[in-house]
């Protein structure tokens, strides 16, 4: 597998797991068979099972959205061409990005001296 595979897979896996996760939620909540309020407990497991896939499709969505700006050049670049993630905190709170293709970190601001 490639880099470029394992970027696209690191950023789609989040929606597949959330959808899944919502569907397991969905048969536990129906084999259950317990109310809450007015809401039975197929209502419920239909509810729980939309929201999962609205929020799966949401996530999709976006990694879709940064993967089209990385491919126009909008989006920040490892050394290796990967998309860089969001910014993140070290333990010396210390901002630096993430590359999702090979998984190099790289200090923010690094290159001003900060």
């Amino acid at each position: 597998m490639n880099r470029i595979s394992k970027m696209v897979l690191r950023m789609y896996v989040p929606a597949v797991v959330i959808t899944a996760g919502g569907l397991a939620t969905a048969e536990a909540v129906t084999r259950t068979q317990s109310t809450v309020g007015d809401l039975t407990p197929q209502r419920l497991a239909s509810l729980s099972f939309l929201l999962a896939i609205l929020l799966g499709t949401a996530w999709a969505l976006h990694s879709s959205w940064r993967l089209y700006r990385w491919a126009r050049g909008r989006e920040l670049r490892c050394a290796c061409g990967g998309l860089m993630s969001r910014p993140r905190y070290n333990k010396q709170r210390q901002k630096y990005r993430k590359c999702l293709a090979c998984g190099g970190k790289s200090l923010e601001g690094a290159h001003c001296g900060n």
